[in-house]
């Protein structure tokens, strides 16, 4: 190919189109254009060109990157059925003997033909002997046509060597025969439009919750970590990398039999050796999707990461404040996105619970009638939450006039008052008061009883 002329249309939308690299002729930007041009460029060879535009996208619909026109001149297959019927042609020729003595062997001979072709045609060589002067039958050179490759202008062609012993300088007869080889030239001149290239817009989306952000000091609890990945643009994404940093002693990192992956509501399996964790870093990378048999992760498509942050006897006030980053590519590959959700922070709460529980029995009005007084009080730094609170009555005594209505359950006998407490707060104290009267033979010391 030769003359070769390849002009790529820059549309509006892009701006500050700049030539970076060439590896073959000279480009330049010449108006909405950028037209580059090569000489001549061998078979099988490759060329690139480097550029770069400015684009700037308030959405997600696909961009037009314009057409380009490439125009060379180049050899073309209709030459084939071409061909010379008869033609004469006279032309020059070399060939010659190399014959060299060998240094530690006196007497032997190494020895070979070489045929030179010194015209401006190509050559075909198709015989070549070299005999003995006193033995004709004798041949150290023969040659099968077939062996030999068409000779063009300047080339040579090498026989093996052979060997001769002869204390004189050897001598030998030589025979060769060849025809000059019909050859033409074309110019073919070609014209090509290819189509411009879509420019798909990628764009992702991203949240991270925890199911909790508060765990106790000085125990083992799990963190669930939900992690959502959109595909908010219009090309399907091909390359996902997690990561997941920095943890530590008290807050450790899932195994990868822990990680749930969930891809539009299912959930896939993610193997061993898509996880990694190494300098505090947690990273889940899902490569060349193409080549899997999910595909790649297609628009509108999302993704769900779900594993637990082990949170191993943490100290009070400890925190761990991490930082994900989701880091997404398209294929063909483009700029890698990168995204940062917002992280909650896991606070260990040092929750140590205390409080004051009492029981007071007051004579009230005739025999075997008694007024009861629980109480409950926060003597702790932290919130009470869900208190059961048991009174048992004994068998022979009746109950009623409740400040607050129990349940009556028979968990520690048959007749157990129940109060639940969903909360007391710090230095909050709770009275709960009901009555009972004593019926039949019974000892008053028996309403003593608290639970």
């Amino acid at each position: 190919m030769s003359n070769i002329k390849v002009i790529k249309t820059i549309p509006d939308e892009f701006t500050n189109p700049t030539v970076r690299e060439t590896t073959e002729g000279r480009a330049g930007v010449e108006g909405d254009k950028i037209v580059w041009t090569i000489d001549k460029l061998a078979p099988e060879y490759t060329v690139m060109l480097k550029f770069t535009c400015n684009i700037t996208v308030n959405d997600i619909t696909r961009r037009s990157t314009g057409a380009i026109n490439v125009s060379y001149q180049a050899a073309s297959s209709f030459a084939e059925g071409l061909a010379i019927d008869k033609f004469d042609a006279y032309t020059r020729n070399k060939f010659f003997i190399d014959t060299l003595e060998r240094d530690e062997e006196p007497n032997i001979w190494d020895n070979k033909l070489i045929f030179d072709n010194s015209s401006e045609f190509i050559i075909q060589l198709f015989n070549a002997d070299v005999y003995s002067p006193e033995d004709p039958s004798k041949k150290f050179v023969d040659i099968d046509p077939n062996d030999v490759p068409m000779l063009p202008s300047g080339a040579q062609w090498h026989s093996v060597k052979w060997e001769y012993e002869s204390e004189d300088y050897p001598t030998f007869r030589k025979k060769l025969e060849f025809r000059v080889v019909p050859d033409y030239q074309y110019n073919v001149n070609v014209s090509v439009s290819v189509s411009d290239v879509i420019l798909e817009i990628a764009s992702i989306t991203g949240e991270m919750i925890y199911d909790k952000v508060e765990t106790p000091t000085y125990k083992a609890q799990d963190v669930i970590a939900t992690l959502k990945l959109g595909n908010h643009g219009s090309a399907p994404l091909n390359d996902i990398t997690i990561l997941h940093q920095t943890f530590t002693d008290e807050y450790q990192p899932p195994k990868a039999e822990e990680i749930k992956l969930i891809w539009d509501g299912d959930e896939v399996e993610i193997t061993a050796d898509a996880v990694n964790f190494e300098m505090n870093e947690f990273k889940i990378t899902l490569s060349n999707l193409k080549e899997n048999s999910t595909g790649m992760l297609k628009p509108d498509s999302t993704l769900e990461f779900v594993y637990p942050v082990h949170c191993i006897n943490p100290v009070r006030d400890s925190t761990f404040d991490s930082e994900i980053t989701y880091l997404v590519n398209t294929f063909p590959v483009s700029q890698e996105l990168e995204f940062k959700p917002d992280v909650p922070t896991i606070s260990a709460i040092h929750i140590r619970r205390k409080f004051r529980i009492g029981k007071e029995v007051i004579p009230v009005g005739t025999l075997g009638h008694y007024k009861i007084i629980l109480s409950l009080e926060n003597i702790g730094e932290s919130k009470l939450l869900g208190i059961n609170l048991l009174d048992k009555v004994p068998d022979s005594f009746e109950y009623s006039e409740y400040s607050m209505t129990p349940e009556i359950t028979d968990e520690v006998g048959q007749d157990t008052l129940k109060w639940i407490i969903e909360e007391l707060d710090v230095g909050e104290s709770l009275e709960i008061s009901y009555e009972i009267t004593g019926t039949g033979e019974y000892s008053p010391s028996d309403a003593q009883l608290a639970l």
